[in-house]
């Protein structure tokens, strides 16, 4: 299927009219205004803020970063993770898995997020509801950790570059939960024990056509970092280990998902036995670098919405050239609890009508449309980390049933950031990296000020704090074809 499923999402918007004009609602709602043709611009320093994907055919698509975490700080960022989860502890408790979720167990080192499991046997506190709630104590032989963004998704690229413990019964996870109806979507799962396999699967009501399955790969999670990656689309949703597409899934799921990453201990029973033994070493680390949360972004859509009240089945992430929300025909209102992220490449205008209650969480931003001139030829290969073993050897005979045959699959992810920048611009390159890779820096008199030919490294850097403040623009060239992306210099 040659246009990669819809061209990446080219003929579904994301966010269709039909799916967000709302009936009016009559809740009284505590609110506050946004004045008329308010645009919000953001930019966290450290993080990509946007992806060129480039395809096998040449053409490029563009994600801009909506979510996630660096973990560059002392301690957990609270405002955009939940590590308190009474309630998978009391549903999962002896029995089910042997872990007890502590806040202790989350700790932030050098720019790395840890979820440590440590033997730590007692008893501990959980809620029980049986006609009341109270709290009970129960006994576990572990204790680990959890973190689960309070924003919900619907729709992206959800991205973990991790390095995975060893041993017995350690069974750490990146997922996203929908909750009700019971849908889930598995970008790995993981067993100590044969630290050279990972699990993918997906979670649905209707049982998901039996989908998920064990891959292999070419050496252990647990010798280093290695990025793993999740594309959740309408009608499709795809897996990736190291820019390499590696299975695909045809199907829809329909609500708003939590993205959570977890170091579970697993029982000697049920599909991820068996648990630990006495030469399971404690404490034992999932190390996560960061987590990235990225939407398509839509050049040319321009959006008016007059009418909005947010289901659990609607996006949180409104992409496009021009965005507006409000008008005197009808309400537009953010409810306690949800949230809503605008991302536009020109223009977002909040008109009066649009009301967001103190306790929702609304943010948006401007970020610029690259320009593109697709015209490629062919890719040379270039290993980056650990690939699976039917894709570094396509003749084996662990060939994948599940194994995507796309002809138009991703081969190459640019990553750029900081971007407005102090002075140093860092490129990441994640996948197959063509040999004749260049990269090009212009200032606004058409002068070229740095300049990069036949790039192999996975990542460089550009260092311009010495020029002149202003709007710099920075083209990559792959092969024919080349796309090019505005540079703030603060």
């Amino acid at each position: 299927m040659k246009d990669r499923i819809m061209s990446k999402y080219k003929d579904k918007s994301v966010l269709d009219s039909a799916h967000i004009q709302k009936k009016r609602s009559t809740m009284i709602r505590t609110v506050f205004i946004l004045a008329t043709m308010l645009t919000i611009s953001i930019s966290v320093k450290g993080q990509p803020e946007a992806i060129w994907q480039l395809l096998q055919d040449g053409s490029i698509v563009r994600w801009a970063y909506s979510g996630g975490d660096e973990f560059n700080g002392t301690s957990l960022d609270l405002n955009k993770w939940y590590t308190c989860v009474d309630g998978w502890n009391r549903e999962h408790g002896p029995g089910e898995e042997l872990q007890y979720y502590l806040d202790d167990n989350i700790v932030l080192d050098n720019g790395i997020l840890k979820l440590i499991a440590k033997e730590e046997p007692g008893y501990y506190n959980v809620w029980r509801f049986d006609g009341g709630a109270h709290i009970e104590q129960k006994y576990f032989k572990y204790t680990s950790g959890w973190i689960q963004t309070k924003q919900k998704f619907k729709y992206g690229l959800f991205e973990i570059r991790v390095k995975l413990p060893e041993g017995k019964g350690l069974w750490p996870a990146f997922w996203l939960f929908g909750g009700n109806p019971d849908e889930e979507f598995d970008i790995f799962e993981y067993k100590g024990e044969t630290p050279n396999r990972i699990h993918y699967d997906m979670h649905c009501p209707n049982g998901c056509q039996n989908f998920g399955d064990w891959i292999t790969v070419n050496g252990n999670f647990s010798d280093g970092f290695n990025v793993i990656m999740g594309e959740w689309g309408p009608n499709a949703t795809f897996w990736y280990l190291n820019g390499r597409e590696f299975t695909i899934w045809f199907g829809n799921l329909y609500y708003q998902a939590s993205v959570i990453a977890n170091l579970a201990i697993a029982t000697n029973f049920g599909p991820f036995s068996p648990g630990p033994d006495n030469s399971t070493m404690f404490p034992s680390i999932f190390e996560i670098d960061y987590i990235r949360i990225w939407t398509r972004i839509d050049c040319e859509q321009n959006i008016t919405i007059e009418n909005y009240s947010q289901t659990n089945t609607d996006p949180t992430v409104i992409t496009g050239n021009q965005i507006t929300m409000g008008g005197n025909n009808g309400d537009a209102n953010l409810q306690n609890g949800q949230h809503l992220k605008m991302i536009a490449t020109d223009r977002i205008n909040l008109r009066p009508g649009f009301e967001a209650e103190s306790g929702s969480n609304f943010s948006a931003k401007i970020i610029n449309c690259p320009s593109i001139n697709n015209n490629y030829k062919s890719i040379e290969e270039q290993d980056s980390g650990l690939c699976v073993i039917s894709e570094c050897v396509p003749d084996s005979l662990h060939q994948m049933q599940t194994k995507s045959t796309f002809e138009n699959s991703p081969s190459l992810y640019t990553k750029i950031y900081p971007n407005p920048t102090d002075g140093e611009i860092d490129i990441e390159f994640v996948g197959k990296i063509e040999r004749n890779v260049k990269i090009t820096l212009t200032n606004s008199t058409g002068m070229v000020v740095f300049i990069q030919d036949n790039i192999i490294d996975n990542k460089i850097s550009i260092d311009i704090s010495n020029l002149a403040k202003g709007v710099y623009i920075l083209t990559g060239y792959f092969g024919d074809s080349t796309i090019s992306e505005k540079i703030i210099l603060k």
